[in-house]
């Protein structure tokens, strides 16, 4: 091989590696974070309100509602998204199935457990594969997931220690803890 091979095949692994890592925020990904987290953030407020006999027990159809809302956004956004082209990175990639994995088991847990943990039981395992998430993506020194993750812990501690107000500090978060990541992500520079 002479230099000018040595060289071009140089430029080709710089641009590979330039394309694999050339974003390692999740702007991409960011309203699924924002409008997730509102939602989740939005049902314990829900939940805390009726056990508190603010809102009447109905209330659980707005809940529900939400929850629904969240799931239409996502697909529009992500078909949209899709049709403009805008690629995702294998990063990218990986943060987003590491996502669904983690809150396909919290709603499998959901579903099939719902005897087992009471109302606020719930809303902790989505709170922990919340963390998980933005743990996950924090260890690619992504240090805005990595303060989410804490916050949503914070969160999950501080609650099992004021069981009167435990939707609230959940709900606060996911509020500050996952969409505040979405957020911050959105704000962040290239």
């Amino acid at each position: 091989m002479n230099s000018s091979e040595a060289r071009e095949h140089l430029e080709m692994a710089e641009r590979i590696v330039a394309a694999s890592t050339r974003e390692l925020s999740l702007r991409y990904a960011a309203p699924f974070f924002i409008a997730w987290g509102l939602a989740s953030g939005t049902v314990c407020l829900i939940f805390q309100l009726i056990e508190r006999g603010l809102v009447p027990a109905t209330a659980t159809w707005a809940s529900g509602g939400l929850l629904a809302a969240a799931v239409i956004f996502s697909i529009v956004y992500a078909r949209r998204k899709a049709r403009c082209g805008a690629g995702l990175t294998f990063l990218q990639r990986e943060f987003l199935n590491v996502l669904w994995i983690a809150m396909g088991v919290a709603f499998v847990s959901n579903a099939g457990g719902w005897n087992i943990f009471p109302t606020f039981g719930l809303s902790a395992i989505y709170t922990i594969a919340a963390s998980i998430v933005l743990f996950y993506i924090g260890l690619h020194e992504n240090r805005r997931a990595l303060l989410g993750g804490i916050v949503l812990l914070a969160s999950l501690v501080v609650a099992n220690f004021m069981p009167s107000v435990v939707g609230y500090v959940l709900a606060a978060g996911f509020y500050l803890g996952y969409a505040g990541f979405g957020v911050a992500e959105l704000m962040a520079r290239e």
